[in-house]
Order: C-alpha cells, then sequence, then structure tokens
C-alpha cells in the first residue's frame, strides 16, 4: 500500500500571507508522514536523534544538523529514537531568487547558489560552524518574532532588507560548510528506479543511447525497460529519446553558430540529415528556418528588460491554463521576439518561456490531484495540456511520479496543519472542463 504523502501550502508564514520569512521552534516526538514543501526552508536540529528521508535518500538526524529544503522537496522523519528539537526557518525561495539576480555580477553565482541547496540538503556542522548559525538564528528570532506565539516584534526600519541579508548570509555560510566538508566523506546518494529512468535518458541523451544500453544500467530487462517507459510516458523509448535531443537542438539552434553537423555531433544524431529529418518532423519546420525565426539577437539587461521578464512572468501565471498559449504568442504581446523573450526568462527566471509554463501548469495540476478528484484527464485539460501524453511526460519531469501516483500518495496541508480532503464527484463535474459521463 503506497504510503500518503502531504503536499504543504506554499506560505512562508501561516498568518501573514506576504511574509518572506518566518522563524519558528517545532519538537517532534515521534516519526511523521511524508511531506512535499511548497515553501523553502531550512531546519536547524538543536537535540535529538532518528532518520530524516530527503529525496528517498536517508541522513541521520543528530544535533548541528543543517537541512535546506527547496521547494517540492519530499521529506520524512522516519525513525525518533530521542525526541527532536529544532529551529524551522521558512522563507519565500522566489523572492530570494529573484532579489539575488537583480544584484550586479550575481548572475551565474546565485543560480548556482540556489541549486546548490538542491543538490547537497544536508550539512552536520562542527562547534564554530554550529556557534555561527546560532548567532544567525537568534538575530532571524529577533527581528522576527517566533511564529507560534502569535508575537512579533514591533516593526523596525529596514526590516525586510535586513531579514533577507540573513538568509543571504544564511545560504552562503551553508554553501561553505558543505564544501568544507566534501572532501571528508562522499555521500551516496540512492535514487529510486522511478526516480532515476528519465533523469538517465534526459542526461545520457546525446550518447549513443539504446533500449539495451538504459536497460544494463539498471539491471532490468529491455521489456521490463519498454514498458515502464510507456506506463510513465505515453511513449515509447525511441520517441522519447528523440523529443530529448529535438529540445536540445533547439537550444543549440538558438543559442550558437555551430553547424548542423556540429549540433548533430553533440546531441547524438547520425548526422545533419538525420537530425533534419527528426527535426522536421518533430518542429513541423527545418532546422535552418527555425534558426532564422528564433536565432541569436543582442539583448542587454536592464531595469527595463528586468520589468518585461518578470511580467511576462506573472502573465505566465495568471494564463498558463489556455491551451493555445505560445511563445510566439506572449512574445508578441510584450513586442519582443520570441529568442529575446527566453534570453530574460533564463537570466531572471532560470528557465525559459515553455519550461516556466511546463512548471506552472504541473505545480497547479498537483493541487488539482491532491484537492479534488477530477480525472487526471480532466485535470490536463484543466491546466492547459490538450492530450494526455502531454502532461504525463512533463509530469514525471517535473515530480518523478505519474499522476495516479501523486493522487493515491499525497494529501493537501495547509499552512495552520489542517489538511484538506478531495471534493465529491458531484463538486468535481460541476467544476471539471470535460468530464466523461456519470459511471
Amino acid at each position: 500500500m503506497n504510503r500518503l504523502i502531504t503536499l504543504q501550502e506554499s506560505l512562508s508564514d501561516a498568518y501573514d500571507p506576504v511574509t518572506i520569512c518566518s522563524f519558528d521552534y517545532e519538537a517532534i516526538q515521534e516519526a511523521t508522514k511524508p511531506l512535499i514543501h511548497q515553501a523553502a526552508r531550512f531546519l536547524y536540529i538543536k537535540k535529538g536523534q532518528g532518520v530524516i528521508e530527503i529525496g528517498g535518500v536517508r541522513y541521520d538526524i543528530k544535533p548541528n544538523m543543517l537541512i535546506a529544503i527547496t521547494p517540492w522537496s519530499i521529506t520524512e522523519i522516519t525513525e525518533v529514537s530521542v525526541p527532536i528539537q529544532l529551529i524551522r526557518i521558512v522563507y519565500d525561495y522566489q523572492y530570494v531568487n529573484s532579489m539575488l539576480k537583480g544584484v550586479p555580477g550575481m548572475e551565474e553565482d546565485s543560480s548556482e547558489l540556489l541549486q546548490f541547496l538542491a543538490m547537497d540538503p544536508v550539512v552536520y556542522l562542527d562547534s564554530v560552524q554550529a556557534d555561527y548559525i546560532d548567532l544567525l538564528a537568534e538575530q532571524l528570532r529577533a527581528e522576527l518574532g517566533v511564529e507560534s506565539s502569535h508575537i512579533t516584534p514591533p516593526n523596525r526600519p529596514l526590516s525586510q532588507l535586513y531579514v533577507t541579508n540573513k538568509l543571504v548570509e544564511l545560504m552562503i555560510l551553508y554553501r561553505r560548510y558543505v564544501m568544507a566538508v566534501r572532501g571528508e566523506k562522499d555521500y551516496e546518494k540512492d535514487i529510486s528506479l522511478e526516480n532515476s529512468i528519465l533523469g538517465y535518458i534526459y542526461a545520457h541523451a546525446t550518447d549513443k543511447l539504446s533500449l539495451s544500453s538504459v536497460a544494463g544500467a539498471f539491471f532490468i530487462s529491455e521489456s521490463t525497460l519498454s514498458k515502464k517507459i510507456t506506463e510513465i510516458t505515453g511513449t515509447t523509448f525511441t520517441k522519447l529519446l528523440t523529443s530529448i535531443r529535438i529540445e536540445k537542438v533547439s537550444d543549440f539552434l538558438v543559442y550558437t553558430d555551430l553547424t548542423l553537423d556540429e549540433i548533430a555531433a553533440l546531441t547524438g544524431f547520425v548526422d545533419a540529415s538525420h537530425l533534419s529529418k527528426h527535426f522536421n518532423a518533430k518542429v513541423g519546420v527545418t532546422p535552418i528556418k527555425f534558426r532564422q525565426i528564433y536565432g541569436k539577437s543582442t539583448t542587454k539587461f536592464n531595469r527595463t528588460n528586468k520589468s518585461v521578464a518578470f511580467s511576462i512572468s506573472d502573465y505566465i501565471y495568471r494564463n498558463y491554463s489556455l491551451e493555445k498559449l505560445s511563445a510566439s504568442q506572449v512574445a508578441s504581446n510584450f513586442g519582443i521576439s520570441v529568442a529575446e523573450m527566453n534570453r530574460l526568462m533564463l537570466y531572471y527566471a532560470n528557465m525559459n518561456f515553455e519550461a516556466l509554463l511546463n512548471f506552472v501548469r504541473i505545480n497547479r495540476a498537483c493541487e488539482l490531484l491532491a484537492s479534488t478528484d477530477y480525472y487526471v484527464i480532466d485535470v490536463a485539460f484543466e491546466v492547459g495540456y490538450n492530450n494526455i501524453k502531454t502532461f504525463n511526460i512533463n509530469f514525471f519531469k517535473f515530480k518523478g511520479m505519474t499522476p495516479s501516483d501523486f493522487r493515491n500518495r499525497i494529501t493537501l496541508q495547509k499552512a495552520d496543519g489542517s489538511e484538506t480532503s478531495k471534493i465529491s464527484k458531484g463538486a468535481r463535474r460541476s467544476g471539471g472542463k470535460k468530464t466523461p459521463p456519470a459511471e
């Protein structure tokens, strides 16, 4: 029987939806249910012992352990041998991300810093490091108050800037502490088969991959692998691999001056002719035509461009459910080219138009799957997909499981700790876009 995973709301503070950061204490006496965290947080273990799983990887809980949890990470405390006392610092990840990108010279470092938190979620502090984190935590507590007490200190001048600086300081210290111990121990990270296959294919798509070689990498038969890929994505291994390669080709066409033969060699195609055949079939235009339409142009990043980038992001969040929402349409609305729009999006949002659109749609789909009993196909239509296969592929890409598995394992937890239940089928039928006949 699948374990139920709780999906938390994305608020930083249960009592103030616009707060960028909150501070609280927490005591844990027994094992917890699995949680998906929509809001980023640091957990600083002060006392206790046990085991926590983060993304399926087990870590021993002990005093002076600092845990970095990024949005949509899955955690579960599976064992509590000594009652755990911890400090919880919840913060607005997107706010920090956008703020860092606005600092001149921080463009690359900010992305690397935030990605680092996701790659290395745990660090065990020595006594000197723990003293620094104790001081920083106390400074945040003094500025923010304690969330569960409902008592906040009086407003102070430049409080938001002060808190933001402390958050960034915490992130930087975390990165330095992890780097300091990386050479002392190699942490083996076990990844489940379900979460590995698509990641492996994507990472090695430019190699000479075959069904046999991938099956061998996971010590399973070709038939088992083929069946699993079809169950996950609704398509075959060959079609999936080609789609991934075409996605990489598109980036090379837009952002480089490489020849088609050079791109073919880099992306796993036999030659330029082979690449062109598959690209035309998938995209509907030749690679040369695609490059002419979307190819490189000079983009200068300034305050105006930043405003445009965030306006586009906001537009996507407000209109993601439109089935025909396209890059060309949105770029035209904002009076820029698709290539320029994608550069702005990559620079300020870390995702191009298509990636951000899918990200928003899948996150909204998660909420619907957890809080309603819409049919999966209804959810796909509701968030803007026009076919179930595309929805399944993107869902697994972002969540590492199928929509059905997600629904079976997850409930939605509000910031106040209460949980929602799925609405009735009657409610679903009154609200869904496309509903099969009554059963």
